[in-house]
C-alpha cells in the first residue's frame, strides 16, 4: 500500500500583523505560546557564537607562542566554517523554532554575502539574546520585590528611602518589562529572519 505522503504544514510564524491590536495586544503576547518560541530562538545563538570563540583560544594560543601565521590560518578557518556551517544554522533555528522557511539562494559572491550576514546578524543577535535575558531576570526580580524587598533603604535609592516606595517602584518596573520586553524580543528575532532571507536565503517567505 503506498505511503501518504507528509503534508503536515509548519507551525504559522508570529508576525506583527498576527498580533492583537492595542493594549490589549500587549497585555496578551507574554502569555502566547509563539511569544515563547521567540525567545528560545533568540537564546540559542550562544551555540553559533561559542562556536567561533572557542576557535579564537587556538588562534590566541598559536599567536602567544610566536606562529604568527598559524593565527592567521585558523582566522581564515573560522571564516570559512562560519560562511559554510552558519547559514544551515540559521536555517535550522529559524524552522523549528518560528516555522519560519528560509530558501537557498544560489548565484555569486555566496562568501561575500555569508560573511555580511554572520556580522550583521551577531549584532543583532546579541540585541535579541539580550532583550530577551534581561527580560527574564528583570521581569523574575522585579515581579517578586514585594516578597523580599521589604528592608530600609538610603536615601539616594530609587523610590526611597522609605521601603514602600522603593517596594512599588520596582515592581512596577517589572509590570511593564513583563509586558513590554515580548513585543522587542518579536520585533529583534524578525528582523533576524529578514537578515537571514536577504543574505543567504531566496528572499521569499517560506
Amino acid at each position: 500500500m503506498p505511503r501518504t505522503p507528509n503534508t503536515r504544514r509548519p507551525r504559522a510564524p508570529l508576525t506583527p500583523a498576527d498580533e492583537p491590536a492595542g493594549l490589549r495586544g500587549l497585555l496578551f503576547l507574554p502569555f502566547r505560546r509563539q511569544t515563547w518560541r521567540y525567545a528560545l530562538y533568540g537564546l540559542l545563538l550562544p551555540l553559533a557564537l561559542g562556536l567561533v570563540l572557542a576557535l579564537q583560544y587556538p588562534m590566541k594560543a598559536a599567536q602567544d607562542h610566536g606562529h604568527q601565521p598559524l593565527g592567521s590560518l585558523i582566522l581564515l578557518l573560522i571564516l570559512v566554517v562560519v560562511a559554510v556551517v552558519g547559514p544551515g544554522f540559521e536555517r535550522v533555528r529559524a524552522r523549528f523554532w518560528l516555522g519560519e522557511e528560509i530558501g537557498r539562494r544560489a548565484g555569486d559572491k555566496r562568501f561575500v554575502r555569508h560573511a555580511v550576514f554572520f556580522v550583521l546578524n551577531m549584532l543583532v543577535g546579541a540585541l535579541g539574546f539580550a532583550a530577551v535575558a534581561g527580560w527574564l531576570l528583570v521581569s523574575a526580580r522585579n515581579l517578586t520585590y514585594p516578597v523580599w524587598g521589604w528592608r530600609p533603604y538610603p536615601d539616594p535609592a530609587w523610590g526611597g528611602p522609605h521601603p514602600i516606595g522603593v517596594v512599588a517602584l520596582h515592581f512596577a518596573a517589572g509590570v511593564v518589562t513583563f509586558f513590554a520586553g515580548p513585543w522587542v524580543i518579536v520585533r529583534l528575532a524578525g528582523l533576524q529572519v529578514h537578515l537571514a532571507r536577504r543574505f543567504i536565503g531566496s528572499g521569499q517567505a517560506g
